[in-house]
């Protein structure tokens, strides 16, 4: 599994962009992700298999205009 955390934008509440993303993925029907808010460091964990090239850009793609950064573990 691969962990991405998402430095979310101080304009932006990271548990709403977490709810959304969330909607998103279920939209694209990707099931196999774990999504948590961390509001007091305002960032949203991804948690994603290995192999799953299309999900990562889905959530790539998504986060993109309100991330400041992305850190991956």
């Amino acid at each position: 599994m691969k962990n991405y955390r998402y430095l979310i934008q101080d304009k932006f509440d990271a548990n709403s962009i977490a709810n959304d993303l969330r909607v998103q993925l279920n939209v694209n029907r990707f099931d196999n992700v774990t999504i948590k808010a961390v509001n007091q460091r305002n960032e949203v964990i991804v948690q994603v298999p290995d192999s799953s090239d299309h999900l990562e850009t889905a959530v790539e793609s998504f986060m993109e205009n309100y991330q400041t950064g992305v850190i991956l573990e």
